[in-house]
């Protein structure tokens, strides 16, 4: 998977200067590492929005600093306006390409459930994402997921189900649920009454008709 570039420069204003910035289009940042001082950043706020938006957490961005040479990172700690959602400050981390990273990849559910279309089952997700271990270039932008096999009630696919490249190490639990399908709502209500008591449900909803209405008001 290749990186995304990221441009940055060097800032010296700090504290609640750092509000100046934001006003001027920048966004505060920090990039720090083993083996590594802290520098301090700033980002134009359009390239980051759009960089930060698909590389996340778990892809690797070329942070290119001055005339220096790229270094290879993961966005860590992404803070974000909670009105506006617009970003004030990153965390990059540098990576060695040779030692391995931990990251949270997306899953994502692909195809068509039987248990859907033919049972009118409800499609459930559990995890949406993947915690995972590999090195820095066996990172990958997400993992896709087949429902097709998903044909009755409570069929089930587990982390422990999914097929992963063996350069990638899964450390989510095993038996967390990723995806499942749960059965409509009215057949479990009329799962729990007996047939033909008083708690029955029909199996038709209840339709409340204009004359009704006028009836129930009087």
């Amino acid at each position: 998977m290749e990186a995304l570039e990221l441009t940055a420069e060097v800032r010296d204003i700090t504290g609640r200067h750092v509000k100046q910035l934001r006003r001027q289009g920048w966004v505060p940042a920090v990039l720090y590492g083993r083996e590594l001082d802290t520098v301090l950043l700033k980002i134009n706020s359009r390239e980051m929005t759009r960089v930060i938006r698909e590389a996340g957490t778990h892809q690797l961005i070329s942070l290119k600093i001055g005339n220096k040479k790229p270094q290879m990172t993961l966005a860590r700690d992404i803070q974000r306006d909670v009105v506006k959602h617009n970003y004030l400050h990153v965390d990059f981390y540098a990576v060695k390409m040779d030692e391995k990273v931990t990251a949270q990849v997306p899953l994502i559910l692909v195809g068509e459930a039987p248990g859907v279309r033919d049972l009118f089952g409800i499609l459930t997700q559990g995890l949406d994402e993947l915690e995972i271990e590999c090195l820095p270039g066996d990172l990958i932008a997400s993992i896709e997921i087949s429902v097709e096999g998903l044909a009755a009630f409570n069929d089930t696919i587990s982390v422990s189900d999914l097929e992963i490249p063996d350069t990638i190490t899964i450390l989510s639990d095993p038996d967390s649920m990723v995806a499942k399908i749960e059965p409509p709502r009215l057949v479990e209500a009329e799962e729990e009454t007996l047939p033909g008591g008083e708690g029955a449900v029909s199996a038709q909803p209840e339709v409340l008709t204009e004359a009704r209405e006028k009836a129930e008001e009087e």
